[in-house]
């Protein structure tokens, strides 16, 4: 895999958002079809409030591969609540953030069965130099964006999106291995876009837990 590193600003949010590094790793059912996935979501297995938000400290999902339902416990994401709240699997995901005055940035990084790999990732980007969706669309899509920066070749665009928060969807590929999606999202006044990205035949395995971060996303309010 090729090893970048990327910065998601106009010049240089240097260190919010690193891309790329393989380390390999053993992905659960790695070589089933992605389209049979499902997710639901209960909140159970309650812990501790958050005093931000009254929300639950953890909460279990269930996840639906190939028919068989796997319980999952998500852990709140809490780091930069100001900007935003999720939930993740915090035992398979390892999160690493960045915030400063140009921006704040999130990486998800999968850590199935305790073995990092760098190239299967939800990425979460919320840069302050953007006031409108007009503007972040023209970086994301622009040269010094993560679409060209990163080599990465658009299949579809489509405003038809499985989040309330997602104003565009952009699927990409990278070569026969890697392939991923961005979302141009926009929610109580703010704009921000993600990144999914993971190998191929991680597909099954990769996205419903994905799934459940981008599901679970909250911005400002």
């Amino acid at each position: 895999m090729e090893q970048k590193i990327y910065c998601h600003c106009f010049h240089c949010v240097a260190g919010i958002i690193l891309l790329g590094v393989s380390y390999g790793c053993t992905m659960p059912q790695p070589n089933q079809v992605t389209q049979s996935n499902s997710v639901t979501t209960t909140p159970t297995s309650i812990q501790t409030n958050n005093s931000q938000s009254n929300k639950p400290d953890t909460k279990t999902a269930t996840i639906s591969i190939e028919g068989e339902d796997t319980p999952i416990t998500l852990r709140f994401y809490k780091q930069y609540s100001s900007v935003f709240t999720t939930y993740y699997p915090d035992a398979e995901f390892l999160s690493q953030g960045v915030s400063s005055g140009e921006g704040t940035g999130v990486k998800f990084i999968a850590n199935f069965d305790g073995s990092k790999n760098e190239d299967a990732y939800v990425n979460l980007s919320f840069l302050n130099s953007f006031n409108s969706l007009e503007q972040l669309r023209s970086f994301v899509n622009g040269e010094s964006g993560p679409i060209v920066s990163n080599g990465w070749q658009v299949v579809s665009r489509t405003q038809k999106t499985p989040y309330p928060w997602a104003q565009e969807q952009i699927v990409f590929r990278k070569g026969q291995d890697i392939t991923g999606v961005v979302y141009l999202g926009q929610q109580n006044g703010k704009v921000f876009y993600t990144v999914t990205h993971y190998p191929v035949e991680y597909g099954d395995g990769f996205s419903p837990r994905a799934d459940l971060i981008l599901k679970n996303l909250q911005v400002g309010g």
